[in-house]
């Protein structure tokens, strides 16, 4: 800890402790006489973020989630630089307000900060369109009040319960939502692909249409909210900028119910583990449905 003090390297890991690598070997080589300190380099360490696994070779091995490092420099630090593993550097470049730099190797950091070579920019590299079904509300035939009733909650982000008898269309109309939906700015779309990288969908997942998340209702509270020894985001999170669709409600177990209410209210979820807490963007609109009785067809 006083090496990285005396080094002033900030650390970025949202998934692992290897991210640490990077920063902790250049804040050695610093406090060691290595590398000039601060007040003799040209380039001041404090003004960058690092993170990146180191192999046994110097070699600066990609890291998980490069989107989601990025838009947490991006969104809560003064810094505005922001080293990452060449691998994945590209797809941090789409993040505005932020500059990315790509390394192959420790011995290019090192080059970087001693004014040697300076490290090159990145590239933002293509990312592929996320594949979400499209439905539209012209294929809706009838249900007028129900179709307006969608359409209002849409313009409004209102939470929405659909109740009536098996085969009224409850779910027909449910999974329309998206498609009344505006689409995601491009710096809303970036948060939704950052969700899914972090939750294994991989890294360039992009797309400018709302998720749509539709859990089954054996899901569990773990899976609704995300967790792990790592915490990953679970379904809310993932239907954030978007809708979340719960069919056949009241056969979700009440505790998985009772754990959207602070998400509904605050559009965030924070999971504290031993060691730490991570805090998800949860900005969902809530659609429910549900038949009138157990049985279905009361009244």
């Amino acid at each position: 800890t006083r090496t990285l003090a005396y080094a002033g390297v900030n650390v970025c890991s949202p998934d692992g402790y290897g991210r640490f690598d990077l920063p902790i070997a250049l804040g050695v080589l610093l406090a060691s006489g290595q590398v000039a300190p601060p007040h003799a380099s040209p380039l001041d360490v404090r003004d960058y973020v690092l993170a990146g696994e180191l192999s046994l070779t110097g070699a600066v091995m990609p890291v998980g989630a490069p989107l989601a490092i990025a838009l947490g420099v991006a969104g809560s630090l003064p810094v505005r630089t922001l080293i990452l593993p060449q691998q994945g550097a590209g797809l941090a470049a789409h993040v505005p307000g932020v500059q990315i730099l790509a390394a192959r190797s420790l011995r290019q950091v090192v080059d970087h900060f001693s004014a040697a070579k300076m490290l090159p920019e990145a590239v933002p590299v293509p990312l592929a369109p996320r594949q979400d079904p499209v439905y539209c509300m012209s294929e809706v035939r009838g249900q007028g009040t129900a179709r307006r009733v969608l359409e209002l909650a849409a313009s409004g982000t209102h939470s929405l319960l659909l109740v009536g008898a098996p085969g009224t269309g409850k779910s027909l109309l449910a999974h329309r939502l998206p498609g009344l939906l505006p689409e995601l700015a491009h710096s809303q779309a970036l948060e939704v692909a950052a969700l899914g990288a972090l939750a294994g969908d991989g890294n360039n997942a992009f797309g400018l249409q709302p998720p749509f998340r539709a859990p089954h209702h054996s899901s569990s509270v773990p899976a609704l909210i995300g967790g792990g020894i790592n915490p990953q985001p679970g379904e809310i999170s993932r239907a954030h900028r978007g809708g979340l669709f719960l069919d056949e409600l009241p056969e979700f177990k009440r505790s998985v119910i009772e754990s959207m209410r602070e998400p509904l209210e605050t559009g965030q979820l924070a999971i504290a583990r031993a060691v730490r807490t991570m805090v998800f963007p949860s900005d969902f609109q809530l659609v429910a449905a549900m038949n009138p009785c157990p049985g279905g067809w009361a009244g």
